[in-house]
């Protein structure tokens, strides 16, 4: 069984241009055959000559021999399962590790300003308190309402 591919082409030149390329490639045994040499036209000193050779730029598959198809499927398959498996856990570490860092951030800005209008809050909060305790003596008597409560 052959996986080698082919390439025609046809080599245009000096006699001496066209003897190079063919030796080249006889000597790469890439080389597969050619045409004799036929003259451009009766003015032209060119010659034309058709060549078939390798394709090199499609790798030669080998064939694999396989005793058990439930085991090749297997090895071919797993790199592929393990490399998307550590891919989601390499992004999901990712998400992880940016969402720690930017919860951290918020706390330390939270606490930065707590601190720097610490006397500002406290003092609104006392102010509240105040409202609030005011606002609680002024709609009820303070007293209760039978006397056995």
């Amino acid at each position: 069984m052959s996986t080698l591919g082919y390439r025609d082409h046809t080599l245009i030149g000096l006699p001496e241009q066209v003897a190079n390329v063919i030796a080249n490639h006889q000597s790469a045994g890439t080389l597969i055959s050619m045409t004799a040499p036929r003259p451009i036209s009766a003015t032209d000193p060119r010659i034309r000559v058709a060549v078939r050779l390798v394709d090199t730029t499609t790798p030669a598959i080998r064939p694999v021999r396989v005793t058990s198809l439930r085991m090749h499927i297997t090895d071919r398959v797993q790199p592929r399962r393990t490399r998307r498996r550590v891919a989601i856990a390499a992004t999901i570490a990712a998400v992880f590790t940016v969402l720690v860092a930017a919860i951290a951030y918020l706390v330390g800005q939270l606490v930065t300003f707590l601190v720097e209008h610490a006397a500002i809050i406290a003092g609104l909060l006392t102010i509240t308190a105040l409202i609030l305790a005011a606002l609680r003596g002024t709609t009820g008597s303070g007293k209760r309402h039978c006397p056995g409560c």
